[in-house]
């Protein structure tokens, strides 16, 4: 034993010594660190929008309440009105952004029609977007393994080119030989990863729940699967520089090339329409019933609202029931199609949850965004609770519409509260998966390295 740790000592030193080996672990944790840092901003970011929206919503309506006389009709002031809808962001968001990059989840909604509303909100540049962004799960999921590569690829090859392997083979058998190696390798890597998780969880507020637990076990487990790789590569009696090439193009495969070819797969099997579609339907239906009688109009909304269908609108005054039942009828015009777009999106979801398991980095990813919430299936819950409040919000200010209500006789404390989308999906459930996953696939990797280097001897 005391041999195993001098071993593991003398490694660990001339790992440290090496300055190539420096600078990669001073760049590492820069980047790292910074990725921490930002993630922990977008925390802070997605609280302040919310509390803002809440802020906004409160300034304006006292504005519209002192600027309107209180006789003046209720619908008049809610067409002006917005009202929040903020998303709460899980603190596991610092660790991997997914789609919260480039979707919004904290909305202002008024009472108009509504599916315009949900696709107009632009969160970035779309050609800053396509370059994607710096979080801590494309740090440790894209990029790491190239450290690990870097230091584990002549683990015997370096030996053996220097004429000294087959000396230190005199002394140990070759597991006690590699077994210090691969630990003085991934306490540094283990560390590297460490310090940006560390100064993210303190910024960002990770609580020790099973959502973290899953999100650690996942990046643990990424990291083994590469360690696992190279060993398998860097066992076999090749030279330093062809298992630099073999472990880099696997890397490019697994990370580039395998999700770009399943994402071109989805998109051919689940093409998916434009929203601009959504929007432009819901606008036709809307604009179409200014050329309609108000009762043909009321007709196409009591479908939806039996309730009111004793109530009728007068044909030559303009009432704000009516109105408000025609941004509800270009609602009605493009909620096949809203609908439509909504399946393929959870197709195309599903679709890549399934066929990433032959790519474990993929999986990995994927797994983190929907332990984060930040993933495709929680933007579709996020938009279904604004769907949901809307029609809260319809429900509760009808009756002012239909009795032509004043502004005063409105009960402002009483309106709806927004309640956040619910997490459905368990943590085993998101993680349990892509954790098999990267197992077999590390045992694999493992198995297929033994294979190769067993029936030559050293």
């Amino acid at each position: 034993m005391k041999a195993w740790f001098r071993l593991l000592r003398l490694d660990t030193l001339r790992l440290t010594r090496s300055t190539g080996v420096a600078v990669a672990v001073v760049l590492f944790l820069a980047i790292g660190i910074y990725a921490a840092w930002r993630g922990g901003r977008n925390i802070e970011a997605a609280e302040s929008s919310a509390v803002a929206a809440e802020t906004a919503y409160q300034d304006q309506l006292e504005y519209l309440l002192s600027s309107y006389p209180p006789t003046t009709d209720a619908g008049e002031v809610l067409y002006y009105l917005a009202f929040p809808a903020p998303q709460p962001s899980l603190p596991l968001a610092a660790l991997a952004r997914g789609r919260t990059e480039v979707e919004s989840a904290s909305l202002r909604i008024r009472l108009l029609a509504l599916e315009g509303q949900l696709y107009e909100h632009e969160t970035v540049n779309p050609t800053l977007a396509a370059a994607g962004d710096l979080d801590l799960a494309f740090l440790l999921i894209g990029l790491l393994p190239l450290f690990i590569i870097a230091l584990t690829h002549d683990l015997v090859s370096s030996e053996r080119e220097g004429g000294t392997w087959n000396l230190v083979r005199l002394f140990a058998r070759r597991r006690r030989l590699l077994a210090p190696k691969l630990a003085a390798r991934a306490i540094l890597v283990g560390v590297v990863v460490a310090v940006p998780v560390a100064v993210a969880a303190a910024l960002a507020g990770f609580r020790l729940d099973g959502r973290a637990a899953w999100a650690v076990a996942l990046v643990a487990l990424h990291t083994l699967f590469w360690f696992a790789l190279c060993l398998g590569v860097a066992s076999g009696r090749r030279s330093s520089t062809a298992n630099a090439m073999i472990l880099v193009g696997t890397w490019v495969a697994l990370t580039l090339l395998a999700p770009a070819a399943l994402s071109l797969a989805n998109a051919i099997l689940h093409p998916v329409p434009e929203a601009l579609e959504l929007t432009v339907r819901q606008r036709q239906g809307y604009h179409e019933a200014w050329d309609l009688s108000k009762a043909e109009t009321m007709e196409v909304f009591y479908e939806d609202y039996p309730e009111w269908s004793d109530r009728t609108v007068p044909e030559d005054v303009f009432t704000w029931a009516w109105y408000y039942a025609m941004n509800h009828r270009g609602d009605q015009a493009a909620r096949d199609a809203s609908r439509a777009y909504r399946d393929v999106l959870r197709e195309r979801e599903a679709w890549a949850r399934r066929w990433s398991l032959l790519v474990p980095p993929l999986a990995a990813q994927l797994a983190l965004d929907r332990l984060a919430a930040t993933d495709l299936g929680a933007q579709l819950a996020y938009q279904d609770a604004v769907r949901r409040h809307h029609e809260r919000l319809k429900n509760h200010f009808y009756p002012h519409f239909f009795d032509t209500a004043p502004i005063d006789a409105v009960e402002w404390d009483r309106v709806p509260d927004f309640e956040p989308a619910a997490r459905e999906e368990s943590p085993v459930r998101a993680g349990f998966p892509a954790a098999a996953a990267l197992v077999l696939a590390s045992i694999l990797a493992l198995a297929a390295g033994l294979r190769s280097s067993a029936p030559r001897a050293d």
